[in-house]
């Protein structure tokens, strides 16, 4: 930064391509932003960045060190190649490919000498993979590299426009600039001066300006109903432990130590008013069935059945909570929700929405790739029955929901008969009471404990039982798959479900972002037909509560501590930005909506009284009632309105002669103008001019220093220029006339200095 005479100055040309190269870089950072989807991707904004500094230090101050044409143009046509390799290799990811082809030619581009017509198609090829980026990107990480992009783009605009314009003021007189020429620092900065607090403050001003209008535009424009967020082809989505065919003991361990986000959930009753949801409510996910060996199987074969939507409350309907689920992409079909369903409702087409197993009552999608968008409607009692499930028959009971390998029958009968022997009977209630009973063993804190180590301490024994047994403790995992096997050994139909528990809710947003470390396991277990013949499933959690939020609020470091402002970007990104459709626009113009329609009903009730009140102040029976105190106001006001009526006229019939006469410079005779004229001609004669964002008053104590470092008589007449322009801004700015003894002496200190002047150099 320039500051003061003597102090350290930065060349404006080379802010301005160093800003660029970092803007190109954010650029291809937003267009490899997502690392699932691109696992190759991660190295190249190291690689821009590497040939951005390189290039900086090399061509854009020796032109002459650039690439050869002929070999420039060799590895251009050797990119096309590389771009039909890697299309190839996968094509459905067409675009990305394209993105990354611009990458290669942004490369070349780098090593060349760059006019002004390079630098716009340097930020041409910039903005295509900014915006390729938007398209095929949908974490959330995606929104601060385009928003970091969008501030570079303003700035290095900036900049651009002052470089070009300086090469065009700068040119010899009668010439105009060489648009062919490469760009490169010239020999006197004409901005040596620009960089300083009050400049930057201006910059601030103007992107917060652009960037605000810019967003403005972006809500105002119109949506479509049910816009959802997808993506160009398949995707590479993100694995999602614990929701396989085939889960084995202890490997939803994997996620429970990682804060990655599932899904973003907002709340609403069921007229869609905001509400907040239940204390740790459970995400039900995958239904699994079989064990064996330690190892948990879902049904190999799968149904589907479409849940009709949901048709808001009526006489005979309870009450519901609404959940609107962005679900990030994933690998998994499973969908998650709050138990019992009474209505989905999507915007994708007949086929492609979410579809209920009834053998299992999993909710899932048929396309397992990718973000999905959609909205579970549940009750809020969550022992009622599942609607359309179906009731297990007695063969699935038998086969499937009391299956248990012999060995830990075995094991496992002599721990649960004397937890259940206090609760006999066959009916639904002693059902429950035993599977209670069953829970509340698993959850005493003298014998149990929560871990999320795995360890084995006898390798012999099934892992159930090794956990019944010996070890007593691990994670929520373990905890159900006990307590599954427990009550099939004491004849209760049973079945195990994982999904995720609670979430990290953001009172900013009054949204729950859901995320890997809050996977969860639990049972349900079997109580049999209510009267309606539907199947009654209870949900038992047998996992220590208080340990395992503990264990959860360890995850996620540093990072976890301003989870509610990240979340709140999360949450503008997801619900405004991808997510953003005519709904959405609704409820965010509705406050503007209910605030004009206040503002409107407060002017009727205005107008209505002064026009009330106007017809009874003018409201006179003869002219002899004029002759009042009434009559004296009545006329003051009609006389005042004629007058401001006339005034007013003469004021616009005065603008629009002078805009039809055009546009009149009275100061151009001026005498403190026609000084300071004279003075730029004078120090013209000697390459002495002034740079364009240099103001008067700059230019005129670089002249002082020009005129006090020469070794004639010049610089007794230093000071002279100052003098000329504190005038200049007297008459210009001030609307000042300048005093008879001024002008004279401005008169010969004008003469003083052109003939100081024009005396030869000593020597």
């Amino acid at each position: 930064m320039a500051g003061a005479e003597g102090g350290r100055v930065v060349n404006s040309y080379l802010v301005y391509r160093a800003s660029f190269y970092l803007m190109m870089t954010v650029a291809t950072t937003a267009l490899c932003a997502d690392p699932t989807d691109d696992r190759g991707g991660w190295f190249l904004p190291p690689v821009v960045a590497a040939a951005g500094l390189a290039a900086f230090l090399t061509v854009d101050r020796k032109p002459e060190w650039s690439l050869p044409s002929g070999l420039a143009t060799l590895l251009g046509v050797g990119s096309l190649g590389l771009l039909y390799a890697e299309y190839t290799m996968d094509e459905t990811q067409a675009i990305r490919c394209l993105g990354h082809w611009l990458i290669s030619l942004q490369l070349i581009k780098y090593f060349l000498p760059k006019r002004i017509e390079d630098d716009w198609v340097l930020f041409m090829v910039g903005l295509m993979q900014v915006l390729i980026g938007a398209v095929i990107n949908v974490g959330d990480q995606v929104g601060i590299w385009l928003f970091l992009w969008a501030v570079l783009a303003v700035w290095v605009l900036g900049q651009f426009f002052l470089q070009r314009e300086a090469r065009r003021f700068l040119a010899p007189a009668g010439t105009v600039a060489n648009a062919r020429a490469p760009l490169e620092p010239l020999e006197e900065d004409p901005y040596r001066s620009l960089f300083d607090a009050p400049y930057f403050w201006a910059t601030a001003r103007v992107l917060a300006l652009t960037l605000g209008l810019g967003f403005f535009v972006f809500l105002l424009l119109p949506r479509q109903q049910g816009v959802t967020r997808s993506r160009f082809g398949p995707t590479t989505a993100k694995h999602l432990t614990g929701f396989e065919e085939e889960v084995e003991l202890g490997q939803l361990g994997e996620i429970l130590e990682n804060d990655t986000a599932v899904m973003t959930v907002e709340f609403t009753d069921g007229d869609k008013i905001p509400t907040r949801p239940p204390a740790e409510p459970l995400w039900r996910g995958a239904t699994l069935n079989t064990y064996e060996k330690g190892r948990w199987r879902r049904q190999n074969y799968r149904s589907q059945r479409t849940l009709a939507s949901y048709r808001g409350r009526s006489a005979n309907r309870r009450p519901a909570l609404r959940q609107l689920i962005k679900l990030e992409a994933n690998d998994s079909p499973t969908l998650f929700g709050i138990r019992p369903f009474v209505g989905i409702e999507s915007a994708y087409r007949l086929g492609q929405g979410p579809q209920l197993n009834p053998v299992d009552g999993t909710l899932y999608r048929n396309e397992a790739r990718g973000p999905y968008d959609y909205e579970i409607v549940s009750e809020l009692d969550p022992d009622l029955p599942q609607l359309s499930e179906d009731p297990p028959s007695d063969d699935r009971i038998k086969n499937v929901l009391l299956e248990i390998p012999d060995d830990i029958r075995a094991a496992l009968e002599p721990i649960a008969r004397p937890v259940v022997a206090a609760h006999p009977g066959d009916g639904p209630e002693a059902v429950r009471a035993r599977a209670k009973a069953l829970e509340a063993y698993l959850l005493d804190p003298g014998v149990f404990a929560y871990s999320l180590e795995m360890r084995q301490v006898d390798a012999s024994l099934d892992p159930v039982v090794d956990f019944l047994v010996n070890r007593k403790e691990g994670h929520c995992e373990y905890f159900a798959s006990a307590l599954a096997m427990l009550l099939r050994s004491a004849g209760i139909p049973s079945r195990m479900i994982n999904g995720f528990k609670g979430g990290d809710w953001n009172d900013f947003t009054q949204t729950m972002t859901v995320r890997q470390k809050h996977a969860h396991s639990w049972v349900e277990a079997y109580l049999g037909r209510d009267k309606e013949g539907r199947a009654r499933w209870l949900s038992l959690d047998p996992t220590p509560g208080n340990e395992r939020e503990k264990s959860i609020a360890q995850i996620g470091g540093l990072a976890s501590h301003f989870r509610g402002v990240t979340d709140l970007f999360r949450y503008v990104w997801v619900f405004y930005i991808l997510g953003y459709d005519s709904n959405r626009q609704a409820k965010l113009y509705s406050p503007v909506r209910e605030l004009f329609k206040e503002i409107r009903e407060g002017y009727g009730i205005i107008w209505k009284w002064g026009s009330e009140t106007f017809s009874k102040l003018f409201d006179f029976q003869s002219f002899r009632s004029l002759i009042s105190f009434r009559g004296f106001v009545v006329s003051f006001l009609v006389l005042s309105l004629v007058v401001a009526l006339f005034r007013g006229a003469v004021w616009l019939f005065k603008r629009l002669l002078a805009l039809w006469r055009g546009p009149i410079d009275d100061l151009q005779g001026s005498s403190g103008v026609l000084f300071y004229r004279r003075l730029v001609q004078l120090l013209a004669d000697y390459d002495l001019k002034r740079a364009p964002a240099e103001t008067q008053g700059e230019f005129a104590h670089r002249a002082f220093r020009f005129l006090s470092g020469r070794e004639d008589g010049a610089r007794e007449v230093a000071a002279l220029p100052e003098k000329v322009v504190e005038a200049f801004y007297q008459v210009r700015f001030g609307h000042r006339e300048l005093a008879t003894e001024t002008l004279e002496d401005l008169e010969k200190s004008l003469d003083l200095l052109e003939a100081r002047l024009s005396e030869p150099a000593p020597g």
